[in-house]
This record gives structure tokens, C-alpha cells and sequence, in this order.
């Protein structure tokens, strides 16, 4: 029977000595083609032993030379199976060659070898390849915390046909969704919901018993400690989320952690968790990896299915084990060294956003000593420069990850000496921005007359963000400015376009419709860059305003010439104050 050369590549004989083969590996390495595992065979080629990366380095340490050949070394009892098994057949007969051999049936492979009727090689299998099969066959996902990152991936990943758990330990959110309200406004999130609820998705205050892949997607947030200058990151639903999972783990499970978290965290905290609860061993009896979310609020449906998925393993099994799942959802998947290189690579895309916008924010706080206006100054130094854009500035960097990840990013920088980072000095300019609006718009109340103390203010835009659209509240500058406002004020009312009324007055803000708050206001401020803001009337809304009309806009959503021509009133940008009155 004539013998596949690319088997034959990995082939050696029993004579063949350490050198030698050390040699041959290096060979197969610089040629890109697969490392890991020399096949000894006699002289009818029938395999008659294995020599993986392990007992290279056990029989360098036993030995001390380099002559040492192939026969004393080798695994004389390899593991291999019958060329025309299915891996499902694989999957099941693996356990009792192991346990044959005296090894635990759940010890990983790294290679599988398969044989033909002379028990000659005939293919060489990754394991992670048997994974895949074996979470195409099981498809039980368990996600582990229902807020924004674990629901939205729940229901895709329902979608994709894994059987999913979507577990949290608040009776509210499971109530709600059992009841078939989301609580998340998403783009394209209600459909999927409807479409997926009690099919696929099965909301859950248990943690099943038989789940074989837990993501963890807990909040990380980072707290004001007593005698610190700067929030730290608070860990305590990630510990308690990892010591539940480790009460359910079973051999085989695979844990993916998805929560950003400072660096060492997963590996650290995490598994020694894991390891604590369950008896077991991680990378040997289970699987466990740093997956990081990366998805904006408002199209985390879409990104989910096309946004590149970073994968970091605790070892290449758990790697793979990993991406055998995520394939199922996008088409690029991007595998890092270690877990620690996947948490950075989180902190890197958030802290970098964040710092460059304090950058824009900054420049802004210097044009308004010259009343220039910044937006139109940024957009002129882009305009066909090919190198660098520099983003539009904002009335403050809101949302859950940028005002939380640079403080992670500075907590593990201070840990290891480093006590000042860029992302601190960037947040600090970003938090600053808050009170740069708010009294700002003070003083152009008191310019014109008028008493703050008697003034209704008008706060367009409550949402974190208006594009893409999302109705969350969370850590939203506007809701901050607003609240700034609140002492030095008579009153501030509230409109956003998809938040929820009652969260809203929640917040010591009166919700109101559009045009009704307009005519009690002496300012407007428009404080997120909602689409539909653009569409105002500018007439009607000056005409409405409390004479004389301030209108403070946050995002540049109006051109300045169409706001002054179109009515007596201060129009106000971030850096800027104009006057048709």
C-alpha cells in the first residue's frame, strides 16, 4: 500500500536519535508545516510508537545527550484508532484507550493518529478538531449574566443553533424575559428575541448542571475606595460568577470569559477559582480562555457576526476549543499567545479611544478662550490631510467601557510601578468636560440677564450615545451634565428619543415630549448626536424657547448661519458663542 508523503514527512525509525530528530522538527517548522509529534514505525512502516514535544523534554532532562535514540524515548502504547472512525467514533472510544493505558479518560490530546488495516499511519488529526465535534453534538451554551454583552451574544449564539442558557441571578431580568420583555434597546434585537425565546434561549435563575461551555459576561465595574484618589476595578461579581461555574465544571467544559478585567485576572483569579471549586485541573480537565467582547451598544447584533473574535487560551486546546466556537458566529477569528495578551488587547482598543478623544476635548477647552469654533477648526485640519484624522470632541466621554477601562489600564499599570498613565490623564480631561458645559451655560444664562435659580433648562439627549442608537443611561455624560445643573437651576427637563420615561424621572429629571419642554426652557442643550435632533424645525424651536433663546449644542448638528438666520437667539457650541439677537 503505498504510504501518504505528507505522513511520511512526520515518520521515523527506531534508530533515529534525539539530534536528529530535533533537527527534522526544525525543518517542519521553518516550512510552516505541522510540529508536535514524531510517528516511529518499524521497517513494514507499522507505527510502533509516538514522540510528542513532552517526551522530548523528559528524555533530554533523563539522558543528558543528544544521542539517545528514537526506541528509548518513544511512547511504545501510542493511542491511534482505525482510519475510517467518524470523530464521533473517536469521541467515544477515547476515554477506554486512555483509561487502558492508565491515563485519565479525559486527559487532552494534541494530536490524534489514525491508521489504516496494516496499522501503517494514514492521517494525523488535531484535537481541537474532535472539540469542534464534540460542541457540534452537545451545543449547550450556558451565558452567565443577562446584561447588554451576555444577552445580545445569547441570542446569537440561539441563533447560530446552540441550545442556550441565559442565566443571572437577578429574579427581574429573568422574570422580564420569560415574560418576553427584553429590557435592551438594540437594533434588530427584538426579532431575534421573539424569534429565539423558549426555542433556543431559555432564560434561567439556575446554573444548568449539564452545560459544557460557560461564557462569564458579569459586570467588572471600578469603585471609589476610601483613601483612594482614582476608582479601582471591583472584581466581586466576577469571583462570585467563577466560584458558581466551579460548583457545576465538569471534565471536558470549557469556560471563556468575556468581562473586561485588569491583566493576570483570568488566569490569577479566575482559574484558581475554578480550580478551588471543582477538584479539577485547568488545561488538563477543562478548558479555559479570555474572549474578549468588543461590540458598540446599537449594532452589537451586527458586530457580533462580523466584528474579527480575539481569543486567548490558558493552552492551545483551550484556544481552539474556543474558536471552535465562535466560528459558528464570524468569519475571522484572531488567536493570541496567551491569556494575558488577549485581556491587553481589550484595554488597548478602549484606552486608545478614550485618549484620543480627551485629546479632541482638550483642544476644545483652548478655542473656547478664543471663541473659535473647534469642530469646524478639527474638520479643516482633516480635510485632505492623509495621515492621522483627529476626531470631533464631545460634551464628555460617556459609556460603560471608556469611563471604566482606563482605570483598569491604571491599575495594573500602578501595580507594577508605573503611577501615572496616559488613559489617567485622558480620563481626567474627559471627566472635565462636564463642568466646562455646565458652567458654561451658567454664565451664558447670567450674560444675558437672567438668574440661573429661576431658569428651566431643557437636556436633549440622555442616552450615553445617540449613534448608533441605544436607550442606555449608564454612565451618560448628559445625565451628569444635567445633574451639575440640578442645584444651580430651577428645574431640568428630560428628552431622548428611545429612553424610558420612568427611568428618566428615576433620575431626578422630569421627562418630557419635545416641543412641551421647548416652551417652558430658557436653554436647550443637546447633549448626544441623535439623528433625529437634525430634523428640528430651528424656527419653531427659537420661537418656543424663553426669550432670549440659548441653544447649546453639544455635537455641531446644526450649521451656525442656519441657527442665527433663523430667529433672534445665543447659539452655543462646545468651544463657541454666536449672537443674532
Amino acid at each position: 500500500m503505498t504510504i501518504n508523503p505528507f505522513i511520511k514527512s512526520f515518520c521515523i525509525d527506531q534508530q533515529t536519535t534525539l539530534l536528529e530528530l530535533l533537527l527534522l522538527q526544525n525543518e517542519a517548522a521553518k516550512n510552516g508545516h505541522l510540529t508536535g509529534i514524531s510517528l516511529v514505525v518499524n521497517e513494514d512502516f507499522k507505527l510502533v510508537g509516538t514522540i510528542t514535544d513532552g517526551d522530548i523534554r523528559r528524555a533530554t532532562l533523563k539522558y543528558n545527550t543528544f544521542d539517545v535514540e528514537a526506541h528509548k524515548i518513544m511512547n511504545a502504547d501510542p493511542v491511534y484508532f482505525p482510519e475510517h472512525f467518524s470523530y464521533k467514533q473517536i469521541l467515544e472510544a477515547l476515554p477506554h484507550e486512555l483509561q487502558k493505558r492508565g491515563r485519565k479518560s479525559d486527559k487532552f490530546l494534541g494530536k490524534v493518529v489514525l491508521v489504516n488495516e496494516h496499522q501503517q499511519p494514514a492521517r494525523i488529526i488535531e484535537y481541537h478538531q474532535l472539540w469542534e465535534q464534540r460542541v457540534a453534538n452537545h451545543r449547550h451554551v450556558v451565558v452567565v449574566g443577562m446584561g447588554y454583552v451576555g444577552f445580545t451574544l445569547a441570542l446569537v449564539l440561539a441563533d447560530r443553533s446552540f441550545r442556550t442558557t441565559g442565566f443571572d441571578i437577578s429574579e427581574e431580568k429573568i422574570n422580564a424575559l420569560k415574560s418576553g420583555d427584553s429590557y435592551i434597546h438594540e437594533r434588530g434585537l427584538t426579532e431575534l428575541f421573539e424569534r429565539q425565546l423558549f426555542r433556543n434561549f431559555h432564560p434561567s435563575l439556575q446554573l444548568p448542571d449539564d452545560g459544557d461551555v460557560f461564557i462569564v459576561s458579569v459586570g467588572t465595574p471600578v469603585v471609589m475606595k476610601d483613601g483612594e484618589t482614582k476608582p479601582t476595578p471591583d472584581l466581586t461579581y466576577l469571583e462570585a460568577a467563577s466560584r458558581m461555574i466551579g460548583q457545576k465544571l465538569r471534565r471536558g467544559n470549557l469556560v471563556i470569559l468575556r468581562s473586561t478585567v485588569p491583566v493576570g485576572t483570568t488566569r490569577n483569579t479566575v482559574l484558581r477559582i475554578l480550580e478551588e471549586e471543582s477538584g479539577l485541573q485547568g488545561g488538563t480537565d477543562f478548558h479555559l480562555s479570555f474572549a474578549p467582547e468588543r461590540t458598540a451598544e446599537g449594532k452589537a447584533i451586527k458586530e457580533l457576526r462580523e466584528l474579527p473574535q480575539i481569543i486567548g487560551g490558558l493552552n492551545e486546546e483551550s484556544t481552539e476549543a474556543t474558536a471552535a466556537l465562535f466560528r459558528d458566529l464570524t468569519p475571522t477569528i484572531i488567536r493570541v499567545k496567551s491569556l494575558e495578551q488577549a485581556e491587553i488587547a481589550k484595554l488597548l482598543n478602549n484606552c486608545f479611544r478614550d485618549l484620543i478623544f480627551s485629546f479632541a476635548n482638550q483642544m476644545t477647552t483652548i478655542a473656547n478662550h478664543f471663541n473659535v469654533d473647534i469642530v469646524e477648526t478639527i474638520k479643516a485640519a482633516n480635510q485632505g490631510y492623509p495621515r492621522d484624522p483627529i476626531p470631533l470632541p464631545s460634551p464628555g466621554v460617556g459609556g460603560a467601557c471608556l469611563t471604566k477601562d482606563p482605570y483598569i489600564f491604571a491599575s495594573v499599570a500602578e501595580e507594577i510601578g508605573i503611577p501615572l498613565t496616559l488613559p489617567d490623564f485622558g480620563r481626567q480631561i474627559n471627566e472635565n468636560m462636564l463642568p466646562f458645559v455646565a458652567n458654561r451655560v451658567l454664565e451664558q444664562l447670567r450674560k444675558v440677564g437672567k438668574t440661573p435659580a429661576d431658569c428651566h433648562i431643557l437636556v436633549c439627549g440622555l442616552a450615553f450615545k445617540g449613534e448608533p442608537e441605544t436607550a442606555d443611561l449608564r454612565n451618560s455624560t448628559s445625565v451628569e451634565i444635567a445633574q451639575l445643573l440640578m442645584p444651580q437651576v430651577k428645574g431640568i427637563y428630560g428628552h431622548d428619543p428611545v429612553g424610558d420615561k420612568a427611568e428618566i424621572e428615576s433620575l431626578g429629571i422630569m421627562p418630557v415630549d419635545f416641543e412641551a419642554g421647548l416652551k417652558q426652557a430658557d436653554a436647550v442643550l443637546f447633549l448626544n448626536n441623535h439623528r433625529s435632533y437634525e430634523k428640528t424645525d430651528l424656527a419653531d424651536m427659537i420661537g418656543l424657547l424663553r426669550s432670549p433663546a440659548i441653544i447649546f449644542d453639544g455635537w455641531k448638528l446644526f450649521d451656525t448661519d442656519d441657527v442665527l438666520n433663523s430667529g433672534p437667539c445665543i447659539y452655543m457650541g462646545l468651544s463657541f458663542t454666536a449672537s443674532s439677537l
